[in-house]
């Protein structure tokens, strides 16, 4: 038997057509700037469908060899970024979340991490920390500093201390170790947490450019967002020529801007929808202290 439509839900959903237009219309509105004409861009005839298409821009970025280098070296960020950071989180939360008694140490090492979320040496520090490190220009600058991210910690210990302990116990009276309890009980019951970290760190490394531009010189080293972001501070005429010019000359900081902005989107849309049905069920996994 099929219910009636009331007005009731035909309000909600207009008002939910009405949110996603309002999420989606960004969005759509890069796009069309980007492969419309300066002068339309300009003088902000570009609202819903783009005008005098143009692919002047993201010729620009596509047409650059450094494109592609940085595109591979976000590319391996990311996998060696979140494979580490999630390692980390795991192997780090577990003992927290146990009851005092069963780890006492847990109570200062909570303590020396919270000390480490309310306070940082600052960013010249850090600068002269990566150089005597050896890690100044290196591949690894982009991922050790932040290994172990604190705020993501803290949700998972969460995470892992909705697990009842009941469940540990039992593996421990049928002679599991502490690995053996972590990787075969506590993991595989926290895949929806786990996909919701696997989305932040992924986020976090694909759209951060200011690592690469404080600590890596070499522009063949440095992440997408980073040469991105030097693609309208930095333009050198000198290494320009006349084609190169009449190309910049095409296009306006909105319309670069947009490109730029649609590139960087294009990983994200993609990954996005596979893990979006863990996101929420990760999220108030943590949100409630059991």
């Amino acid at each position: 038997m099929k219910k009636k439509m009331t007005v009731g839900h035909m309000t909600i959903i207009v008002v939910l057509i009405l949110l996603a237009i309002i999420c989606l219309y960004p969005i759509w509105y890069m796009l069309i700037c980007s492969v419309s004409d300066k002068v339309y861009v300009e003088a902000g005839r570009v609202r819903l469908l783009p005008k005098g298409i143009n692919f002047t821009s993201y010729q620009r970025i596509l047409g650059d060899e450094l494109y592609f280098s940085s595109f591979w070296v976000s590319v391996r960020r990311v996998i060696a970024g979140c494979t580490l950071n999630l390692t980390l989180l795991i192997l780090t939360a577990y003992p927290m979340c146990l009851p005092q008694k069963k780890f006492p140490p847990a109570r200062y090492i909570k303590w020396f991490f919270m000390a480490n979320m309310l306070f940082n040496g600052g960013l010249i520090p850090s600068y002269v920390l990566m150089r005597q490190y050896g890690l100044f220009d290196s591949f690894w600058a982009l991922i050790l500093p932040g290994a172990v991210p604190l705020w993501n910690l803290v949700l998972m210990v969460n995470f892992f201390r909705n697990i009842p302990y009941e469940l540990n116990e039992s593996v421990t009276i049928d002679g599991g170790n502490p690995l053996q309890i972590l990787f075969q009980i506590y993991v595989p019951l926290s895949k929806p947490s786990l996909a919701c970290m696997f989305l932040f760190q992924f986020v976090g490394h694909w759209n951060s450019y200011f690592d690469g531009l404080m600590y890596i010189n070499d522009r063949a080293k440095q992440p997408l967002q980073t040469y991105i972001y030097q693609l309208s501070v930095q333009i050198d005429f000198s290494k320009m020529d006349a084609s190169q010019i009449m190309a910049l000359l095409q296009t306006s900081n909105k319309t670069l801007e947009s490109a730029k902005v649609f590139v960087a989107l294009i990983p994200i849309l993609c990954i996005y929808p596979f893990i979006q049905k863990y996101f929420t069920t990760g999220m108030t996994m943590g949100a409630v202290k059991g």
